[in-house]
């Protein structure tokens, strides 16, 4: 039995892992009274109707020096990122005290950089280039992209450039306030536009992000296309030192992530602990079988704690 099958064992049975990889069990906020969403509703899912509906303005500010490798960026090209939204949906904030969940981040994060030193890898792709992606809706693939990137973004060492790839639910520009920008598609479609145009910082230093962008014809195709691979190959060349995460589509739901997967470098498959059938993760690797999946995270891995609270499980088994 491989590797990635006795992790597909343990997804369907719920329970922690006998292969070699980091545990991580990742908390779930305790309710609060006055989140807009139902107390019942897990931390763990991302469209949640309170986050994803239009932010206000947020009162959290920073200055942000551009980099050496890119030209400073206009007004508009900035984003408060409204912390208080994300912490009332159960995701990691960069001013929350040391939790469970963000210790478990850690396990993750470090797992991603590791695959980011030379030769830790079998592939001639960019290992900064990480693709985020689940087999089907609703395994909490965007909770753990947001989460993964601003954990990421927190390192002293480290900026991050989080794409958001999803143009029909366009979670991850609803979470992060530029789900009106113009972003990824509009610079496929557009020739005479550049990324540097694009890109959006944030009040999180070493965050930055790329918007999905405007909804087009032949959205799949775009994707696919000539104009997408030399994109690819642009990030990870001029911004070489950076961690680059895309938000993908689940693997069943679109062709999205079957057409990013060989311009990345490591290809991460995020599975709902007791509800991602074996079969449905067969299926999804079977859709991804000319690229290697460097991860398996084990999401919702729901434990009782002694505080009564629920735990969401998410265990990073390492491929290689």
């Amino acid at each position: 039995m491989s590797s990635i099958e006795r992790a597909m064992d343990k997804i369907v049975a719920g329970t922690e892992p006998a292969v070699d990889g980091a545990i991580a069990v990742v908390p779930a906020q305790p309710p609060s009274e006055s989140r807009d969403a139902a107390p019942s509703a897990p931390a763990s899912v991302v469209d949640l109707p309170s986050l994803l509906s239009p932010a206000p303005a947020a009162s959290v500010s920073a200055v942000v020096t551009p980099s050496a490798q890119e030209p400073a960026l206009g007004n508009n090209n900035f984003v408060n990122i409204d912390f208080a939204r994300l912490a009332a949906g159960g995701f990691l904030t960069p001013d929350q005290p040391m939790t469970r969940q963000s210790e478990e981040y850690q396990h993750i994060k470090r797992r991603v950089l590791g695959n980011m030193t030379s030769g830790a890898l079998n592939t001639n792709r960019p290992s900064n280039l990480i693709l985020i992606t689940s087999s089907v809706p609703g395994e909490g693939k965007t909770f753990t992209s947001v989460n993964l990137a601003i954990s990421l973004a927190m390192e002293v060492d480290h900026t991050i450039l989080v794409v958001d790839t999803d143009i029909i639910k366009r979670d991850l520009s609803r979470a992060l306030g530029v789900v009106d920008r113009k972003g990824l598609f509009d610079l496929l479609a557009l020739p005479h536009l550049r990324i540097e145009d694009l890109l959006v910082r944030t009040n999180l230093r070493n965050l930055v992000v790329l918007p999905v962008g405007t909804k087009r014809d032949g959205s799949t195709e775009l994707l696919a296309s000539m104009r997408m691979r030399e994109l690819a190959d642009e990030i990870a060349r001029r911004y070489h030192d950076r961690v680059v995460l895309f938000d993908s589509p689940p693997v069943l739901a679109t062709t999205t992530a079957s057409a990013l997967a060989p311009l990345v470098g490591q290809v991460v498959l995020v599975a709902e602990a007791g509800s991602t059938k074996h079969e449905t993760i067969r299926e999804a690797l079977q859709r991804l079988d000319r690229v290697t999946i460097t991860g398996v995270i084990l999401n919702k891995g729901k434990q009782a704690s002694a505080a009564s609270y629920d735990y969401y499980g998410s265990y990073y088994h390492h491929s290689r």
